[in-house]
């Protein structure tokens, strides 16, 4: 008789499948034409560089090197122009906010002292003017290339007396990694004074020329028309200074002191805001379509914001005779920009064409809260507020928030500023 004997069990066999037995999908194996292709979509320069630094292969595509063997690469379309980014200080993590994007991008690889330091003003080619510490310390600073130009820390008065100076506000002639020659010009607060000072390469010190400024000045801009840079004060008075270069790149400043006239509906304005006590006014200048425009930010107490931004432009008159100073007044636009829109800032407003723009309306404002205002804290470190920021719609006469979606309602170390393309 045969022995039953036990049966083997069988050992299980893995299932195998065409799609497991091949290598694991990977994003580097997306083909360099579709890359360009998505990049393509991308309207913001912020998120383009986010891209590319998703991998090498990556940012080879975007930039059209492709990867071997070469490939044919559809161009990469040009970005559109680029509205200024809105940047949000903070030491531990500062952040900025693309307008055409309509997104947050978070502000990394500052250097700790650049984090903490104070934006008094932006220029072209993304450099701010920053006053780095307490010390008097201020440096030009380039978030796109991370180059760095230090600024003194005294400022040479018309006597011939060297004073320490705190900026208020600045603004650049000309992008400094450029060829052309540039010239930073501030508000500065020397001792108990406001005035204008300027700043070239090379000088050893701030400068000015002629006496100091009899109001306290509000804004400060180069209108590139003009070869010259403009003061506006808190009476609407003007003073330009012309920078002219001579032996030994000597630097000889033309000022002209404007004799104004009044608008018409200044001293009710006045009156009404600050002579009550309700309110105040700011006053920034824009130059736009080679005009010289100022803008009038009418600021109330009561709720602590911003109700209503009147815009002029500046109109000049020539001298009667010779040795007189020419005379010029401000005309008022009414309620519209004529397809225009602008962007408030001390030392860094700038004026765009609506139409370049899609999904931006015409004679809107967009504005900062940027009137230096800081609160103490409970751990009695200063804070500043992001509230009174927004945008006005000049034709509706009102205001609203803006930027859209959430974003820090407050600073440990400056108020918000504009990052220029």
């Amino acid at each position: 008789m045969e022995e039953r004997g036990r049966s083997a069990t069988p050992t299980p066999q893995p299932r195998t499948s065409p799609l497991a037995a091949a290598a694991r999908p990977s994003w580097r194996d997306v083909p360099d034409n579709i890359l360009v292709r998505i990049s393509a979509f991308l309207r913001c320069h912020a998120d383009r560089v986010h891209m590319a630094c998703a991998s090498k292969l990556w940012s080879a595509a975007v930039r059209g090197l492709g990867r071997p063997p070469p490939l044919v690469l559809p161009p990469l379309p040009p970005l559109p122009p680029q509205l200024p980014w809105l940047i949000f200080p903070n030491t531990a993590t500062p952040t900025f906010y693309s307008p055409i994007a309509r997104r947050h991008h978070r502000l990394g690889r500052l250097p700790p002292d650049v984090r903490r330091a104070r934006c008094c003003g932006s220029g072209d080619g993304g450099w701010l003017v920053l006053a780095l510490d307490s010390r008097h310390s201020h440096a030009l600073y380039n978030l796109n290339t991370s180059r760095r130009i230090a600024l003194p820390s005294t400022f040479t008065t018309p006597a011939d007396q060297d004073l320490p100076l705190v900026v208020r506000a600045a603004t650049i002639s000309a992008p400094p990694s450029g060829t052309d020659r540039y010239m930073v010009a501030a508000i500065v607060l020397v001792g108990n004074r406001s005035t204008a000072a300027f700043w070239s390469e090379g000088s050893e010190s701030w400068f000015s020329t002629g006496a100091l400024l009899d109001a306290r000045p509000q804004d400060a801009i180069y209108h590139g028309g003009a070869r010259a840079f403009f003061f506006v004060t808190s009476r609407e008075d003007v003073v330009s200074f012309r920078p002219t270069y001579g032996w030994n790149n000597n630097v000889n400043l033309a000022r002209v002191d404007y004799d104004m006239q009044p608008r018409g509906d200044y001293a009710d304005d006045v009156g009404f805001l600050e002579e009550t006590g309700l309110g105040t006014m700011r006053r920034y200048l824009v130059e736009s379509r080679g005009r010289l425009l100022m803008v009038v930010r009418c600021f109330y107490y009561e709720g602590g914001r911003t109700e209503v931004i009147r815009v002029f432009e500046f109109h000049v008159k020539p001298p009667a005779g010779n040795g007189q100073r020419p005379c010029a007044t401000w005309k008022h636009l009414g309620t519209g920009l004529d397809g225009r829109m602008l962007f408030l800032g001390r030392g860094c407003s700038r004026s765009f064409e609506v139409a370049r723009y899609d999904g931006f309306q015409e004679s809107m404002i967009y504005f900062l809260d940027d009137g230096l205002v800081s609160v103490p804290s409970v751990d009695d470190r200063t804070l500043y507020s992001f509230t009174d920021m927004g945008r006005y719609d000049m034709g509706g006469i009102a205001t609203a928030p803006w930027p859209v979606g959430l974003y820090p309602t407050r600073s440990d170390n400056a108020p918000p500023t504009w990052w220029l393309h």
